[in-house]
């Protein structure tokens, strides 16, 4: 009795002196706190709570420990085996890959209703829900409709009144939303218009009919957004990542398929969105959803489950080429230096000597690869960029060479003649701007291709997931997997011995796991070295 008292005492000692900071005990607490084997477990276990459940033990688990001899195997895997674990995987790769995006990077706010909904009146009760070029375009000014119903005259047309201000204004319908089912709400009754065909003759349910702002939001409001719908699809876009992330981990798949995956997953606000707001961009950030419409699951807004579903381009690569990737990280050269930094160990960085001056001119030089200083990075990050080449920058569209081929004409044409004015789609995707005689022969070729050679123009069409699988049979990935794993278990960076010797020895043990990130982590926290640090 008298030692599991004392073996007590001396795990809630280790519970509560952080190893870092432990001081020699009074001579009336030595036999509670001494540092001996015993106490030894107990702060082994403390650091491995910590790690992997992100909390100190509990009493009883501290308790069991007194029996027990050491944490065994079976102790770890438990710890493993627990729900918490999930959310350890979560922060390590939410620090690695930094998913975070904003309304605007999915909402186009032409056809949203992110705009106050009561604009006179503030947001109260008599709200009217209203869009940006609807209003302008029928009401002729930022303003809402009439707090009153609206009416039709003896044709069926919606009845506008003309008002002091100079605009013209229809009353308000209710409508059920949805996002909200079962609820009705104040809409201006232009917006809630169902008409498919915009005046134009252009169809409604994509950006041409409704940049005309004679269509209205459809039924249900189907092709606008509010706040909490466009917030619901933020949300939605990061945990698909994170799903994208755990889902290998949790099934004890190899770990490089979140980055090869040409599959997704899919809730009730994603499939909303991929079906009906996608295609209201009027630059295509997203426009073409990457899964197409006949793959969508058929489940309405509300459905908060999961279901996986088939991208359209065989070039898409698990997370590396997920909307919430995409849109955080807007340019090919940022998503190679983001997978260079997380998976590789090998950012990009300015030379030591930095940059010479903007006069030199030299550094006019339009192909970086060969720009004063820019050329210290940019000769390898161009050919990593390249993967990307076929994503849209600032955008998540994949240009498929069908509808983008890697030479336009009409593109071509109005870059060489400043008479001719380019079209949207070449001045966004083409070369139509020749800055510099060395562009000049790259007039009309898709910006992603211009001073490319061979060796680059085969990754770009090769696609992001041919890098993953080739940094996976050299080894890097493996090896960097393991370092960031260990800086974020050890709490510091590898020292040079480390590095040389057991960095290899655990990329070699998760290789022969078949990549299983769990057990990863198993060998490194039951490793003399991590028992050694949570001494």
């Amino acid at each position: 009795m008298r030692r599991l008292t004392w073996g007590f005492a001396a795990a809630l000692c280790a519970l509560w002196l952080p190893a870092a900071h432990a001081q020699a005990p009074d001579d009336g607490e030595a036999a509670a706190c001494d540092d001996t084997v015993e106490v030894d477990r107990f702060r082994y276990y403390r650091q491995l709570s910590l790690d992997l459940r992100g909390h100190v033990p509990a009493a009883d688990e501290l308790q069991a420990l007194v029996e027990a001899d050491a944490v065994g195997p079976e102790v770890v895997d438990e710890l493993l085996d627990g729900p918490a674990f999930a959310q350890f995987v979560r922060r390590h790769h939410r620090d690695l890959l930094w998913p975070s995006n904003e309304l605007g990077d999915i909402i186009n706010p032409a056809f949203s209703l992110l705009l106050p909904a009561g604009y006179e009146t503030g947001l109260v009760a008599d709200a009217r829900l209203f869009t940006l070029v609807v209003g302008i375009y029928q009401r002729g000014g930022l303003v809402p409709c009439l707090d009153q119903p609206a009416e039709w005259d003896a044709e069926g047309e919606l009845v506008f009144e003309a008002q002091p201000d100079g605009t013209r204004r229809e009353g308000y319908v209710m409508v059920e939303p949805y996002w909200a089912p079962g609820t009705e709400i104040k809409v201006c009754a232009a917006e809630a218009a169902l008409a498919p065909i915009a005046d134009s003759g252009a169809p409604c349910d994509d950006y041409t009919g409704m940049i005309t702002g004679s269509c209205g939001c459809g039924p249900q409001l189907e092709r606008c957004a509010g706040v909490t719908v466009a917030y619901d699809i933020v949300s939605s876009l990061q945990e698909q990542l994170l799903r994208m992330v755990e889902a290998p981990i949790s099934e004890g798949r190899p770990y490089p398929d979140m980055l090869l995956s040409d599959a997704e997953v899919l809730n009730g606000p994603l499939v909303h969105y991929y079906r009906h707001l996608a295609p209201m961009a009027i630059d295509p950030i997203v426009l073409t959803a990457p899964v197409a419409g006949a793959d969508l699951p058929d489940i309405p807004y509300t459905d908060g489950g999961w279901y996986p579903a088939p991208r359209r381009a065989a070039e898409h690569a698990g997370v590396l080429t997920s909307m919430a990737f995409l849109l955080r990280f807007p340019t090919a050269r940022a998503r190679a230096n983001r997978y260079y930094h997380a998976f590789l160990c090998a950012p990009f960085v300015a030379p030591p000597e930095g940059l010479p001056s903007p006069n030199d001119p030299c550094s006019s030089e339009p192909d970086l690869r060969q720009r004063c200083g820019c050329a210290y990075c940019h000769s390898q990050l161009e050919p990593a960029a390249a993967y990307w080449g076929r994503f849209a920058e600032a955008g998540t569209l994949y240009m498929d060479p069908a509808e983008f081929p890697t030479f336009l004409p009409r593109c071509a044409a109005c870059a060489q003649d400043p008479n001719l004015p380019c079209d949207g789609l070449c001045e966004r995707f083409y070369v139509t701007e020749i800055g510099h005689p060395k562009q000049a022969p790259f007039a009309g070729v898709l910006k992603a291709y211009e001073f490319r050679g061979e060796a680059e123009i085969a990754n770009l069409e090769a696609g992001p997931g041919a890098l993953v699988s080739q940094n996976v049979e050299d080894g890097r990935l493996a090896l960097c997997v393991s370092e960031k794993l260990f800086e974020r278990l050890y709490k510091r960076a590898p020292t040079d011995r480390e590095r040389l010797f057991e960095l290899p020895r655990f990329a070699d043990a998760f290789v022969a796991s078949d990549y299983d990130f769990k057990a990863l982590v198993k060998t490194m926290v039951t490793d003399p070295g991590y028992r050694r640090m949570a001494r």
